[in-house]
């Protein structure tokens, strides 16, 4: 018994006598997160083919915050909120925009362009026409006035 107290008063003093303090678990490293890219905005061309060649690009990046801003007054005019708008395009996964040469019409300050548009999607094919319009050049119109916005789409998602 003796020796088994005098092996346990060793190794206490053992312990004790070691200077150097317990490892700490190494420090994890934070890495930042980085913020989601803002949103595009809509291209300021006068060309409406830019524009709506812009506007596939979002579509196909699956961009809906961009996508929707296409519409007038930023997207409002899509009569849909960001998320109801997100919902409704979300359900295209692996969307090619194809855009075909419009038609412009003029008509009371503003000019229409009527273009057909193509969405495959996969097996799926969706196609309609997107009519966007600006105000002409008109003294006292904003630049969200003057800019090509779509007006409507026969597009259902």
């Amino acid at each position: 018994m003796n020796l088994r107290i005098l092996s346990a008063a060793y190794l206490l003093a053992l312990g004790a006598c070691h200077d150097q303090a317990p490892a700490s678990p190494p420090e994890a490293t934070v890495s930042p997160v980085p913020s989601p890219p803002a949103p595009a905005r809509p291209p300021s061309s006068r060309d409406p083919d830019v524009v709506l060649r812009a506007w596939g690009d979002a579509i196909e990046a699956r961009d809906w915050t961009t996508v929707r801003a296409f519409w007038g007054d930023q997207g409002a005019r899509s009569a849909l909120s960001e998320t109801d708008f997100a919902v409704r395009w979300s359900g295209l996964h692996y969307p090619r925009v194809t855009p075909s040469k419009g038609q412009s019409q003029g008509a009371a300050g503003s000019t229409y362009y009527t273009a057909p548009v193509t969405i495959t999607d996969g097996k799926r094919v969706i196609t309609g026409e997107v009519v966007m319009r600006r105000v002409n050049d008109i003294e006292g119109a904003t630049p969200e006035q003057l800019r090509w916005h779509i007006e409507s789409t026969t597009l259902v998602p």
